[in-house]
């Protein structure tokens, strides 16, 4: 089974129709949760409940009606268990903290009409960019979504600014027989040029990285395995 993080604003969305395409009626949406609109408490208790209560039957009841790949917004703590199953892969996609931030920052401002507590003090309160990349509920954000699952547990993690080389790379290692050959792009800014940390001051890039820094540990650790497989992969050419 494909359990597949989606953490937002990271080519979760394109990499979602990529799955759907292949898996068809196999591919399963977990969007529930929606762990960004809750507490650390509410979303990790989330993740324990469900946890506890995927049991053996419940996982072979997965199995038995044909779920081959999970993808979505989740913690990836209430699928653990699934990882002594030798026939599970654990993939996720991670951007660079800032770049991911930024826009983030931008799509909650162009979609008005959502109620989600985070987009109303984005809305409501006027927060600005800087407010909004410095703020408790982003600060390290990728960490708060592997809550207690160590970034070693995943067989794939894709880099965006790499995403169609990932692609092609994840297609050609861990999905054979994939029918398509172009590689969609959803969810994406159309007016974005160029990147987004080049538009800011230094001095507000440098605060973003020294508070998000447990997230640019994990970004790099990202890509230095995307290195490692690009080098191993060349060696076997």
């Amino acid at each position: 089974m494909t359990i597949s993080l989606h953490t937002p604003k990271a080519g979760g969305s394109s990499f979602k129709e990529v799955l759907q395409k292949h898996y068809g009626k196999s591919f399963k949406a977990d969007y529930a949760d929606i762990p960004i609109n809750k507490s650390f408490n509410e979303r990790t208790l989330d993740a324990i409940l469900f946890d506890e209560n995927f049991s053996l039957i419940k996982r072979n009841y997965y199995k038995l009606i044909g779920v081959k790949c999970i993808h979505g917004h989740f913690l990836p703590y209430k699928y653990k268990k699934l990882l002594t199953d030798q026939n599970s892969k654990f993939i996720t996609w991670l951007r660079d903290p800032t770049e991911r931030l930024i826009s983030h920052y931008y799509w909650q401002r162009a979609y008005n009409t959502n109620s989600a507590p985070l987009h109303k003090k984005v809305i409501e309160d006027a927060w600005s960019l800087e407010k909004f990349c410095l703020s408790e509920e982003m600060e390290n954000f990728y960490g708060k979504f592997l809550w207690n699952f160590s970034i070693d547990k995943f067989d794939f993690i894709g880099i965006t600014e790499h995403f169609d080389e990932d692609v092609s790379f994840f297609l050609k290692n861990y999905i054979h027989g994939y029918d398509g050959d172009i590689i969609p792009k959803t969810n994406t800014n159309p007016d974005k040029i160029g990147h987004y940390s080049e538009k800011i001051s230094e001095g507000l890039l440098s605060d973003i990285k020294s508070f998000h820094s447990k997230d640019y540990e994990l970004y790099n650790y990202a890509m230095e395995k995307r290195m490692e497989r690009i080098t191993n992969t060349q060696e076997w050419m």
